[in-house]
């Protein structure tokens, strides 16, 4: 009965033992293994714990990825403030206020805008040379068509904004916006008494904010009483302002 014991636990260590290798010629040898079920199996072979190498390994691993994590936020979080600041003073060099363009964008989307993607579209408009009355109406235009299309209103924001900034068809095309900026110009040049091929380039970037404003407006203009907000957009850029502002906080004394 011992001899059979014995054998019985020395066939078992053996079939231990085999299977570990096998593990550890598929952690190394498979290509087709990801890298994270690669490292596993070879945490399972060759030992784990803050005492073998895999385990320290990946304890390093964690921390590098912990302390990159926590920089990027602490950067992101500097790089909103810098933005703020940056669209502060140009709103100031044409008479206005960038905190109250901001806001009046947040409020028009109900705030399902976060601040920092309020005030980037609202820097961008600006730049282009948009007035404020055609910023609020970009901003309906993108708050409705992100309901009738069920996108992210964050997405469509940027897209309008940018699409229009930059005179690109193409970024339109995805809101169901489908404006042709040579057919916008001869409109805009024949209310104006000019000819599409003599307009300056604020008058172009004109022509085609007007016809895009006015196309979204005609498609989407009656979904803003008839759908409410996406709540989880509303909670998703309540909680993007928190955290930026804790972590504007910390970067105070971090920086």
């Amino acid at each position: 009965g011992k001899e059979v014991e014995k054998t019985a636990r020395n066939t078992k260590q053996a079939n231990k033992t085999a299977k570990d290798y096998d593990k550890q010629n598929k952690s190394l040898f498979q290509g087709n293994l990801s890298s994270a079920k690669a490292f596993s199996k070879m945490n399972q072979t060759i030992g784990s714990g803050s005492s073998g190498l895999v385990g320290a390994y990946a304890t390093l691993a964690a921390n590098v990825f912990a302390a990159t994590a926590a920089f990027s936020a602490l950067r992101s979080a500097a790089q909103v403030e810098q933005l703020a600041q940056g669209f502060d003073f140009l709103a100031a060099q044409v008479g206005r206020s960038g905190a109250q363009i901001s806001a009046q964008l947040r409020e028009i989307t109900q705030g399902a805008l976060s601040f920092e993607e309020a005030t980037r579209a609202s820097a961008v408009a600006l730049t282009a040379g948009f007035s404020t009355d055609s910023i609020e109406r970009l901003g309906e235009v993108a708050r409705d068509a992100s309901r009738g299309l069920g996108r992210n209103l964050a997405d469509s924001t940027d897209r309008l904004f940018r699409g229009v900034a930059k005179l690109e068809p193409e970024i339109l095309d995805e809101l169901g916006i489908l404006v042709r900026l040579d057919t916008a110009t001869e409109n805009y040049g024949a209310s104006i008494g000019k000819a599409a091929s003599d307009l300056s380039d604020f008058e172009r970037r004109q022509a085609f904010l007007n016809a895009a404003i006015e196309q979204g407006e005609l498609k989407f203009g009656l979904l803003g009483d008839a759908v409410e907000v996406n709540p989880y957009d509303e909670l998703a850029a309540s909680f993007a302002d928190l955290t930026k502002q804790i972590i504007t906080i910390a970067n105070t004394a971090v920086g």
